[in-house]
């Protein structure tokens, strides 16, 4: 992974690649329930953060099924709030983004301006053709941020996976944009 464009600075974030540092702060959404049931894997311990962050942190980002994991830092208080991911899809010039916050600084448009930051990272700096997002429907607030950032819906897998935490059927969303389209929102 270069190191040329870390930090990525937005108006208000800073995001970079997560360190085994960042364990502690992770666990402030990634342990809660209703944070979980979203990303499809039961809340996270402390232990499992810990190994995760360790092997994120050094993880390559060249080939299909490398996952890049940001972490994202609010400038005005130097707290990391969130994450943002890109992982590398099998297939031509294809990337997933996934996202988590802080349900506390849940409205406040972060995600939304960290995921565009991390398109403009996925198609001006690695060169993808195409990011999708992958969701729960029931998500509604991330599909939000997907409308926002003028991708498009083109699935609706219809009782597709089962949560974890509860057992039941979800209908997964999936959403996407390709490169030119970037460029034309901005």
């Amino acid at each position: 992974m270069t190191t040329s464009h870390w930090p990525l600075l937005t108006e208000r974030l800073e995001l970079r690649p997560v360190t085994p540092g960042d364990a502690a702060a992770f666990l402030a959404w990634r342990s809660r329930p209703e944070v979980a049931r979203y990303m499809f894997q039961p809340p996270w311990t402390r232990e499992l953060a810990e190994r995760k962050l360790v092997d994120w942190s050094g993880a390559p980002f060249s080939m299909p099924g490398d996952v890049l994991v940001l972490a994202v830092v609010d400038r005005a208080g130097g707290r990391v709030i969130g994450e943002v991911l890109l992982k590398w899809a099998p297939g031509t010039g294809q990337a997933e983004v996934g996202y988590g916050f802080r349900p506390d600084v849940a409205g406040a448009g972060y995600a939304t301006e960290a995921v565009r930051a991390a398109l403009g990272l996925a198609f001006g700096t690695y060169g993808f053709h195409r990011v999708f997002a992958r969701l729960d429907e029931e998500n509604t607030p991330s599909a939000r941020v997907c409308e926002r950032l003028g991708m498009r819906l083109e699935a609706r897998l219809v009782e597709s996976d089962i949560r974890p935490d509860d057992g039941a059927w979800a209908t997964e969303l999936n959403y996407a944009i390709l490169a030119g389209e970037l460029d034309q929102l901005s």
